[in-house]
C-alpha cells in the first residue's frame, strides 16, 4: 500500500490545533459578552459625562453675570458641591467603602472617580470658605462651611458604619447649603475680587490641586502596575468632573476672565477637561511609546497638563 502523502498527525499536534480552535472561538465570545455585559451596566450607571449635568444647566440658566454678589456666590458653591451630591445619589452609592461581599466593591473605576471627587471638592471647599466667604483673611469662617469642610468632608472616604462615609458627606452637603440659603437672605458673606480670581486660579493649579492627579500620571508605564493604572485615570477623572463644574460657573458669571484670559484658552480648557470626563474605554491600555496598543495614562496626562496650561495663563492674563 502506498503511503499516504499527507502526513500523520501526532497526538500532541491534535492537542495543539484543538487549542487554536478553542482560542479562535472562545475569545470573541468572551470578548462579546464582555461588551455585552459592560454596556448593560453603563445604561444602570452613567459612565461618561461628555455634557454638564442638568443642576450645573439649571444654575447657568439661573443666575447671569448681572445677578447680584449674593446669588453669585450661591451658585458658585454650588456647583463646587453638585459633583459629590450627584455620586451620592447615583445608582449605586458611594462605593469606596463598600465591603467586599458586595458586588459593587468590584465597581473600581466608579470608587476611584469617587476618590478623586470627595478630593476635588475638599480643596475647592477649603479654598472657597478661607478666601472667599469672609472680607479679610483675619475674619472668622463661616461656621457652616467650616464645619463641612474640617468637619465632614475631611471624614475618611472608605468608612462602612459608625458612621458611614456617605452619612458625613451628606452633613457635609447640608451645611454647604444652609451658608447658601443664609447668602441669598444677604446674612452670610460673599467676597470675590480680581485677586481673589488670580488667586483661585493659581490654587487650582498648584501642588495642592491639580498637580496632584497629575503627578500619579506623569509616572512612566514601568512605574506604574497594570492592576493601579485605571485607578489613576479614573481618580483623575473625578477631580476634573469637580473642577469643570466650578470653572464654567466661574467663567459664566465672571465673563470679564475670559475676556482679559483669552477666549481661545478658556475653550481648549473645557475642551481638554471634556475629553478626561468622557474618557471610558472598554479596557484601559498601556501602551509603550512604539506600541500599537493606546497609551492611556499618556493620554490623560497630556490632557491634564494642557488643563493646566491654558488655566496657568488665564491665572496671568488676570495678574497683569
Amino acid at each position: 500500500m502506498e503511503k499516504s502523502l499527507i502526513p500523520t498527525m501526532t497526538k500532541f499536534g491534535k492537542w495543539v490545533v484543538l487549542i487554536l480552535l478553542a482560542f479562535i472561538l472562545i475569545w470573541p465570545l468572551s470578548a462579546g459578552l464582555y461588551w455585552t455585559v459592560y454596556k448593560g451596566y453603563t445604561i444602570l450607571d452613567q459612565t461618561r459625562f461628555a455634557e454638564l449635568d442638568d443642576n450645573i444647566l439649571a444654575i447657568l440658566e439661573k443666575t447671569t453675570a448681572k445677578s447680584d454678589p449674593f446669588q453669585k456666590g450661591a451658585a458658585l458653591s454650588a456647583s463646587i458641591r453638585n459633583r459629590l451630591e450627584q455620586e451620592m445619589n447615583s445608582t449605586f452609592g458611594w462605593s469606596v467603602n463598600d465591603l467586599v461581599i458586595s458586588p459593587t466593591r468590584w465597581l473600581d473605576n466608579r470608587a476611584n472617580r469617587q476618590l478623586g471627587t470627595i478630593f476635588a471638592t475638599r480643596m475647592l471647599t477649603n479654598f472657597f470658605s478661607t478666601n472667599l466667604a469672609k472680607y479679610g483673611k483675619v475674619d472668622a469662617e463661616n461656621k457652616y462651611l467650616q464645619e463641612a469642610r474640617e468637619q465632614y468632608f475631611a471624614f475618611n472616604a472608605d468608612s462602612w458604619w459608625f458612621p458611614s462615609s456617605e452619612k458625613q458627606y451628606k452633613k457635609g452637603i447640608e451645611q454647604i447649603k444652609k451658608y447658601e440659603t443664609d447668602l441669598i437672605k444677604g446674612k452670610a458673606i460673599f467676597n470675590l475680587r480680581t485677586d481673589d480670581m488670580f488667586n483661585m486660579l493659581s490654587y487650582i493649579i498648584s501642588n495642592q490641586f491639580l498637580d496632584q492627579p497629575l503627578g500619579l500620571l506623569v509616572q512612566t508605564n514601568d512605574e506604574v502596575a497594570y492592576s493601579d493604572l485605571d485607578n489613576r485615570i479614573y481618580y483623575t477623572q473625578g477631580v476634573i468632573l469637580v473642577l469643570r463644574d466650578a470653572l464654567r460657573t466661574f467663567v459664566h458669571l465672571y465673563p470679564e476672565v475670559k475676556e482679559k484670559g483669552g477666549k481661545e484658552n478658556i475653550e481648549i480648557a473645557f475642551r481638554e477637561m471634556n475629553q478626561i470626563c468622557d474618557f471610558d474605554p472598554l479596557i484601559v491600555l498601556r501602551g509603550d511609546h512604539d506600541s500599537i496598543m493606546a497609551d492611556h495614562r499618556g493620554k490623560m496626562a497630556r490632557y491634564l497638563i494642557s488643563v493646566r496650561e491654558r488655566i496657568n495663563d488665564l491665572a496671568q492674563s488676570i495678574k497683569s
